[in-house]
């Protein structure tokens, strides 16, 4: 150090004499210097308050799981500011680095990230403290106590109070992606990827819903930014129109280069004009003339979550395939730059047409990866690992009954786990004062996987749903409830041997004598989360029977309505759509029968019941009273309808249908109408009134 620090050192002390006692305290054989860098903020909000750099000693940190220097600030302030305690430690250590780069050119110490420890006569900073870690904020904060106490009284106190502020903090819960010190395993995809990516390739990372691809990509751009790999990554979740994404990703690219500038002076953004990229060709311009003057760096544009492209090809498939091509011609035209693409499956990639008649520029371009669960070393790291950072003490018997109970399953390992921490924390008498690990035993994860599982099974059922929005028999196949059915399902085609192969892939089935498949450790555990449903023999053949309904088209026997009730272009309830519903079903009691399906497209396509449902309570018990008896049955007869229609719900791909099976009906159904009767029947695919003359040739012949 320069022979200047002692001037520093003897300043500090003469501001807070005692600070000596704190440094009595920590001071041991293998802590001779525990207090060594010292400096007097400029900051504003930290004015004539000292930074200072310490070590606890090796037993403290041991206990702690504290590594390397810890980062004090001192205040003489009687009072601190809520407002102003926010920024307070972010600040104090951004000007840490500051000073010691002017001092040596570069940072020679970083102190933990997990915790730092301030000192203040506030009477309120308890309380502060306490609102600032449940704030989430980045680093914790724990407070020196009053240093006019024993030595060993000294030590004692502020080890529980960073135990206390330690435990105190849920590091498993969460729901959002996670980098850094928060993200485990993967480490082997993680390698193969960065190498593929370097190499110029191009990559699809795919995995079920909450499977940590997100985290994944995020973890890739932390780890790889620093050694030249610009990975921009876009999340067109909530994208509305597929001609908005140039915008998205040219604004996504310039944030990352501004950044990477940051550490690396030579990088080259191009004139202003040229950041926003309004059309696809203007963003593949972009992409290669910005890798071109970045040569030395590697480009990554990565596209979270593919599925959303199969949302807006419904509407715009010309305009995803010219967004698609935009992207292959600016990978295919530059050395330097590559794709990457998450999904749930390959089959975007998989399929030459992304509908009818309009090509797939990446069809077979992308080089695929899976994440199947979390093997056993994972779960057991992820989960006794960051415990340490929390005090927590997890013996083997526990780590393995929550890798066992969850499947491995990422979102689900570290759900379970916070729970378990709940658990524990909920024997402790006084959680408030914590000074050594908390053990965790088998006993506190029986007793929170009772609690926890009803909700879980709740979680995955909906990861089933997302599924089945985008690719039906992987979900078919994962409700199965014996290798029959899963094998079953296989076997219709070629849609259900690449849904076979792709649960092979994500480590949810495996082989089974003789040549068939069956679920894996994964998949039992997660179906057990759920509870098995019932299957009753037909209910596949009745799927793909319910299947090959919707993809005919209307006929004498059969309509799609999209509402039975809501109007989507006036977005209200309409009399004339309710109508329409009684119409149809008067045709179809009129002529021969016939099926009408409430919730589809014309073209068949599922699309739901959101909007009808909305006007009942999002309730399908008072929707069907309503549609079975207030509708139908006050507008054709009560007697009829019960006797004469059927109603039916059914999901599919994530959408909620009701079908009406309507037989004929051997006498005369009419539609009151205010005043009026009238009579409708079917003609080919539309329904039609009868008038005059017509009504009473058909009512002879209802007769006869």
């Amino acid at each position: 150090m320069p022979a200047s620090f002692d001037g520093f050192r003897q300043t500090f002390f003469g501001k807070f004499p005692e600070a000596v006692q704190l440094e009595r305290a920590l001071r041991t054989a293998r802590n001779s210097n525990p207090m060594f860098f010292f400096h007097e903020s400029r900051d504003p909000d930290l004015k004539k308050s000292w930074i200072v750099l310490g070590r606890l000693g090796p037993e403290m940190e041991d206990i702690l799981s504290i590594n390397g220097e810890v980062l004090f600030l001192f205040s003489p302030h009687e009072e601190f500011q809520r407002r102003s305690f926010n920024k307070m430690v972010d600040a104090a250590r951004q000007e840490i680095a500051d000073v010691q780069r002017r001092l040596f050119g570069i940072v020679r110490f970083t102190p933990d990230s997990h915790i730092s420890l301030i000192y203040s006569k506030d009477p309120s900073l308890p309380k502060n403290l306490k609102a600032w870690n449940a704030d989430g904020a980045t680093s914790l904060v724990a407070r020196v106590p009053m240093l006019d106490g024993t030595l060993d009284g000294i030590t004692t106190d502020l080890r529980k109070s960073i135990a206390t502020v330690l435990a105190s903090r849920d590091l498993y819960g969460g729901k959002n992606p996670v980098t850094g010190r928060d993200f485990f395993g993967r480490l082997d995809t993680i390698q193969s990827v960065s190498a593929e990516l370097r190499n110029g390739r191009s990559i699809g990372l795919f995995g079920l819903r909450r499977s940590g691809k997100t985290s994944l990509l995020r973890e890739l751009q932390r780890r790889e930014e620093p050694s030249g790999l610009a990975l921009v990554l876009s999340d067109l979740e909530s994208t509305d129109g597929v001609d908005d994404i140039p915008h998205q990703i040219s604004q996504d690219l310039l944030t990352v280069l501004r950044r990477m500038r940051e550490a690396r002076s030579n990088i080259w953004l191009g004139p202003e004009g040229e950041h926003e990229a309004r059309t696809f060709g203007e963003l593949s311009a972009r992409l290669i003339h910005v890798a071109e003057r970045n040569a030395s760096l590697n480009f990554v544009i990565a596209v979270d979550e593919v599925e959303n492209l199969r949302r807006l090809s419904q509407v715009s498939p010309e305009r995803v395939r010219l967004f698609l091509g935009s992207l292959r011609r600016a990978a295919q035209a530059t050395r330097n730059l590559s794709l990457f693409f998450t999904g749930l499956t390959t089959a975007f990639f998989d399929q030459s047409m992304i509908v009818d008649e309009v090509d797939n520029p990446l069809f077979g371009f992308v080089d695929s990866h899976f994440l199947p669960p979390f093997s056993m070393a994972e779960s057991t790291g992820l989960v006794r690992d960051l415990g340490t950072s929390m005090m927590l003490e997890w013996d083997e018997v526990s780590l393995s009954a929550v890798h066992s109970l969850t499947g491995g399953f990422p979102f689900f390992v570290r759900d379970l786990a916070s729970a378990v921490r709940r658990a524990a924390l909920d024997e402790l008498l006084d959680d408030s004062q914590i000074s050594s690990p908390i053990g965790i035993r088998k006993g506190h994860v029986d007793a929170a996987f009772g609690q926890w599982k009803d909700q879980a099974g709740r979680n995955w059922r909906e990861i089933i749903r997302t599924l089945e929005s985008y690719h039906p028999y992987m979900a078919e196949m994962l409700r199965a409830g014996t290798e029959e059915e899963i094998n079953e399902w296989r076997s219709i085609g070629v849609d259900g041997e690449i849904s076979a192969l792709a649960l092979q892939r994500l480590g949810l089935l495996i082989p089974a004598e003789p040549k068939g498949l069956k679920r894996s450790a994964s998949l039992v555990a997660l179906d057990g989360l759920a509870g098995r449903p019932t299957i009753f023999a037909g209910d596949i053949q009745k799927r793909r029977d319910f299947r090959s309904l919707l993809s005919q088209t209307e006929s004498l026997h059969l309509e799609f309505k999209s509402t039975a009730r809501w109007n989507l272009r006036s977005a209200k309830k309409d009399e004339a759509m309710e109508h329409a519903v009684v119409k149809t079903v008067a045709a179809f009691l009129n002529t021969d029968g016939g099926t009408l399906v409430i919730g589809a497209n014309d073209d068949g396509r599922p699309r739901g019941l959101v909007e009808d449902l909305s006007t009942c309570r999002n309730s399908f018990d008072q929707y069907e009273r309503w549609l079975m008896g207030s509708l139908l049955g006050k507008k054709i007869g009560t007697d009829i309808v019960s006797q004469y229609v059927e109603y039916a719900k059914h999901t599919l791909d994530g959408h909620d249908l009701v079908v009406l099976t309507v037989r004929r009906f051997p006498g005369v159904a009419w539609v009151v109408s205010g005043e009026d009767e009238n009579l409708y029947v079917r003609n080919g695919n539309e329904t039609q009134q009868l008038r005059g003359r017509q009504v009473a040739e058909f009512a002879r012949s209802r007769s006869a």
